[in-house]
């Protein structure tokens, strides 16, 4: 279930998932980049991760703070999923949390490193709220507090923002430099620093975001093909390639993902 934020909060929340499934059994999930940093709280036992090939997994944080993935992970739940995340604007953590985005990249980092007692306070207070409703009031709360000292964004990267969503990622960063104010080396050291990735990985996660909204609209018996060219692919070998690398599924296997969380995150 997704729900909007606030209204004090635009321009620093995206929506609100609120994931709660019963599980029988242990299950691998699949998460891959869509642009957006996040909090998240879990309510039960949190996924299990592994933070390089060689070591054993471990539990995620019960809330924490991550940053833009670089590729796709795969997690597991020791059982029932109950977890609420918060998805963030690209830029809030710089914006709200006064950190550079990519020094969180892959990470996922205790809400209390950052926020310390008052942290650890909102987290018990949502695993005991008796309602989805009740849990939700009391992170709007927590989060309305950072409102008030957000670092602001200047013109240029606001517009170069814009200028990739409207065009749903597909222009190539020569032509979104002639619409700004602002040299090349100069857009990647403010995406580093704002979104955490190049304007030009972001352009690429908008564009697949795109094109993943136009497959779930497809009905099952329409071909995939019919969305390559208008989605900015060249042939069925690009998108394939793309697809594969950043979410490690071929486009039908992702069309055909039974238990689907979100749009990009679900069970393998």
């Amino acid at each position: 279930m997704q729900l909007p934020p606030h209204h004090l909060l635009q321009g620093f929340v995206k929506h609100y998932l609120i994931i709660d499934q019963k599980i029988s059994a242990a299950h691998s999930y699949r998460m891959f980049s869509d642009g957006n940093p996040g909090i998240v709280f879990h309510l039960k036992d949190p996924f299990l991760q592994w933070n390089d090939e060689n070591s054993a997994a471990i539990p995620q944080p019960q809330s924490f703070v991550y940053g833009q993935l670089s590729h796709y992970n795969t997690m597991v739940t020791p059982g029932d999923l109950k977890m609420i995340a918060v998805v963030l604007e690209p830029y809030a953590l710089f914006t709200h949390f006064h950190t550079a985005a990519y020094e969180l990249n892959d990470e996922t980092i205790p809400l209390a490193i950052f926020f310390g007692q008052e942290a650890r306070d909102v987290e018990e207070q949502i695993i005991n709220a008796l309602s989805t409703v009740e849990a939700i009031a009391t992170i709007e709360r927590f989060l309305i507090k950072r409102v008030t000292a957000l670092r602001y964004l200047t013109t240029d990267f606001s517009m170069a923002m814009r200028c990739i969503y409207q065009h749903h990622g597909l222009i190539s960063i020569g032509n979104l430099l002639q619409t700004l104010p602002i040299t090349e080396k100069q857009l990647e050291r403010k995406f580093s620093e704002h979104v955490g990735t190049s304007p030009k990985k972001f352009a690429d996660t908008i564009k697949l975001q795109h094109f993943l909204k136009l497959l779930q609209k497809q009905p099952d018996k329409e071909k995939i093909a019919d969305l390559i060219y208008i989605s900015g692919y060249y042939d069925h070998a690009h998108l394939n390639r793309n697809f594969k690398k950043m979410t490690g599924f071929t486009p039908i296997h992702y069309k055909q993902t039974q238990q689907m969380l979100a749009i990009n995150l679900m069970r393998v």
